[in-house]
């Protein structure tokens, strides 16, 4: 028989892991907001490697359009990381928010490199895909991490 089946109780006395269940509006609309902005955030980050290949293959005048709504992306992670802190997630979370805002940086420090290390500014794409599958993972963290508090509340309801 496995650890699983047996320690399926209540949890161990001194367990410090666990949350309050009794949390108050606020932070409950925080969570919600977190997970719309990070689905937000990985459409937006979609959107804008569609604006790089219309710039690419299509008109290069919409290279504009790419570096405009690099802005956006940029409104949208600070978003995310304060929104982070009012839902009260955990500190690993709140990690990985405030990587998106970092790796975002790198990008544009990337983008404006002169072309004489244009071997380091081709790293700008492959932060593009870091960011992408870093919004993801975060999205299946938070997704995790609040499933469990909803089943632990349920748990002590009954």
């Amino acid at each position: 028989m496995s650890n699983l089946s047996l320690n399926r109780g209540k949890p161990d006395v001194g367990d410090h892991s666990k949350e309050k269940t009794n949390l108050s509006r606020l932070v409950v609309g925080a969570r919600i907001a977190f997970k719309a902005m990070v689905r937000i955030f990985a459409i937006c980050i979609l959107i804008q490697v569609f604006l790089a290949g219309l710039a690419l293959f299509w008109d290069s005048s919409q290279w504009v359009s790419h570096t405009v709504f690099a802005r956006l992306l940029i409104i949208v992670s600070i978003l995310i990381l304060l929104i982070s802190f009012i839902a009260r997630l955990p500190h690993s979370i709140r990690l990985r928010s405030a990587g998106l805002i970092g790796i975002i940086i790198l990008m544009a420090v990337s983008a404006k490199l002169p072309s004489g290390i244009g071997y380091i500014s081709a790293l700008h794409p492959v932060l593009a895909l870091m960011l992408f599958f870093g919004t993801m993972s975060l999205t299946r963290k938070t997704n995790e991490k609040i499933k469990v508090k909803k089943q632990e509340s349920k748990e002590q309801d009954v």
